[in-house]
């Protein structure tokens, strides 16, 4: 299943995509297959469910905004308030650096989230935040360097990691879906904690950035009925 749905994504390939189906860049081909030979448990979902569809996205401020828009709202308001965001043309930092919290409010943003949009844009736009060098930093000082930033918390930088950065052992291990899929993977009576996921997922180094998507994958399609972008 790995090997039919990289044949078909070759003309389309990304930075994170060439990781999981090619070459991870540790000698043993692409993520997916390397994971599946550590754990028979992910070789056997990949082969009955199949590879997760691409959710790569840009290193940009736009990613990060939009995961400060989405914290602890359904995917339909964050989605409406970005809409609202880009009609009044404050999606990009420069705008928002001009703007004010109560402006931005005017779309359906949250004070506390206004403020940290625009805490986030002065940083970019002032160079004390270069994002496309974090790319060229060891995974823990990306981690450290997003997590000083008010309103960005471990998830969120663990998820800009994966999805941005192409880094395939970022673990964000507070996951809700991500340990309901981990109990779906190794039948669990319940729900491990972050805790647990941390030691089950040990022996997935370097790749557990593949097994989140091979768990957000599982969960998608057992759980919510839907594609693993949807969580």
């Amino acid at each position: 299943m790995v090997t039919r749905t990289l044949h078909s994504m070759l003309p389309f390939m990304n930075a994170l995509y060439h990781k999981l189906f090619v070459d991870a860049g540790y000698g043993n081909g692409g993520a997916f297959q390397a994971l599946a030979k550590l754990d028979e448990d992910v070789a056997r979902a990949l082969e009955t469910y199949g590879s997760p569809p691409d959710r790569s996205l840009p290193a940009s401020f736009g990613t990060l905004a939009r995961a400060i828009v989405g914290q602890q709202v359904s995917r339909a308001a964050a989605t409406s308030i970005w809409n609202r965001m880009e009609a009044a043309g404050l999606t990009h930092e420069s705008a928002i650096t001009k703007s004010s919290a109560d402006i931005m409010m005017t779309t359906g943003l949250s004070r506390r989230k206004a403020e940290y949009l625009i805490g986030l844009a002065t940083e970019i736009t002032a160079g004390t935040l270069d994002l496309p060098a974090l790319a060229n930093l060891p995974s823990g000082d990306v981690q450290t360097r997003l997590t000083r930033i008010r309103g960005i918390g471990s998830w969120t930088a663990d998820n800009y990691r994966l999805f941005a950065l192409a880094d395939l052992d970022a673990w964000p291990v507070n996951d809700i879906a991500l340990q309901e899929g981990m109990k779906l993977l190794k039948s669990l009576e319940t729900r491990p904690s972050a805790t647990e996921l941390e030691v089950i997922a040990e022996h997935w180094r370097p790749y557990r950035g593949a097994g989140a998507l091979v768990l957000w994958h599982l969960y998608g399609i057992l759980v919510r009925k839907v594609t693993v972008a949807d969580i």
